[in-house]
């Protein structure tokens, strides 16, 4: 009799637990309904984002071309500021640099001969000036003072010729003996021969005083060689200056002919192979700091209130799913990611659709191993609403 009592309840308990279940199921998709719109709501959520870096740099030959000769890094490989990265043929460079060092230090050794001519001439021109001078002086004296010497004679043997004809008249006379009329022939001889031998005199000094005024001015002259020689020596002196530049840049082309990384990072992408002839700006490699990177958000202008600098962020990459990052908006950027589109929209027609403009918001990371993430790297981002 009890048994019969008890078998009609069990639909009752069943009927019971589901209406239990269901109300839980209720209450639980109510509460993450809830959640979902409540993280709607607190949170900007969009999909379309990508890791960016500003420093992704491609590294290029600046000055020179040639062919590769040698590649010393490859792709993924850590690399320092400064650490070579290619290498070029360099025997045309080198050769350059040999022929500018060669010409530079001739050019160098004939200016220094003409200093050192100069220098020799400029010490020997005072000298030789002061000698020809006083040469020229000595003898002009010397010359006068035979003059007036050879004056003196001539008086005298005017006298001298006088008297012996005065004698002459008076031993003819028989006034005077032989021997004082002898006596005035030999001085009247003697006065001649000195008159002559002064004229010999003078005419020497003469010829020597016209000799030391030639030298005089030929030391004169020298100070036009001096003149020359600095002309030449201005010359020479711009010779060394463009040849020394000539051989700076020859030095600087042989030094560019190996390719150096300018940041630290790693190796993003190699564009050229061994044995490629490249030309200036032609990349070789495109490298990336890891510290550098940031996030780009492509943000609908419906979803970007309460969106600004300081706004919290966290970021998914889809490469790596278990793995969250942490982030901090540092811009919203002024324009949209349409308007550097390359088919902008044309509305000049009049045709237009509206559609949700994509503002692109950067993030800075502050959390997380930015070693993992690569340029380009997809994923998601929620973005903290501000009050």
């Amino acid at each position: 009799m009890s048994d019969e009592k008890k078998t009609p309840r069990k639909p009752l308990n069943k009927r019971r637990l589901a209406s239990i279940l269901l109300l839980v199921m209720i209450v639980a998709l109510a509460i993450g309904l809830a959640r979902f719109v409540r993280h709607r709501l607190d949170y900007a959520v969009t999909n379309a984002v990508f890791v960016a870096s500003d420093s992704l740099t491609e590294v290029a030959f600046d000055r020179v071309s040639g062919q590769i000769a040698e590649l010393l890094v490859s792709e993924g490989d850590h690399v320092a500021a400064g650490q070579p990265l290619a290498q070029l043929d360099n025997s045309r460079y080198r050769l350059e640099r040999d022929k500018a060092a060669a010409s530079l230090q001739k050019a160098k050794e004939t200016l220094e001969a003409l200093k050192l001519t100069r220098k020799r001439l400029a010490e020997e021109l005072p000298l030789a000036t002061a000698a020809a001078h006083r040469d020229v002086v000595r003898l002009q004296r010397e010359t006068e003072a035979a003059r007036a010497g050879r004056t003196a004679i001539e008086s005298r043997l005017k006298q001298a010729r006088r008297d012996l004809q005065r004698f002459r008249n008076l031993f003819e006379q028989k006034v005077v003996p032989r021997q004082r009329l002898e006596q005035l022939e030999v001085e009247v001889d003697s006065l001649q021969a000195q008159l002559e031998a002064q004229s010999q005199k003078i005419s020497a000094l003469e010829a020597a005083r016209d000799a030391a005024r030639v030298q005089k001015r030929l030391a004169a002259s020298r100070e036009d060689q001096l003149l020359e020689l600095d002309r030449k020596i201005a010359a020479a002196d711009s010779e060394v200056a463009r040849l020394a530049a000539l051989l700076a840049k020859a030095e600087k082309d042989l030094a560019s002919t190996r390719l150096v990384s300018p940041v630290s990072g790693r190796i993003a992408k190699r564009f050229v192979g061994p044995g490629a002839s490249v030309s200036p700006g032609r990349p070789v490699y495109a490298v990336v700091d890891p510290g550098n990177l940031y996030i780009i958000a492509l943000l609908e202008e419906n979803k970007l209130e309460g969106i600004g600098p300081g706004s919290e962020a966290v970021i998914r990459i889809d490469a790596f799913s278990d793995r969250t990052w942490r982030g901090e908006v540092e811009q919203v950027l002024p324009a949209s990611a349409a308007t550097f589109a390359l088919a902008p929209r044309d509305i000049s027609a009049g045709e237009f659709t509206k559609v949700a403009q994509r503002i692109p918001v950067r993030i800075r990371i502050t959390d997380g191993d930015t070693s993992l993430l690569r340029v380009g790297l997809g994923g998601e981002v929620d973005i903290r609403r501000q009050d």
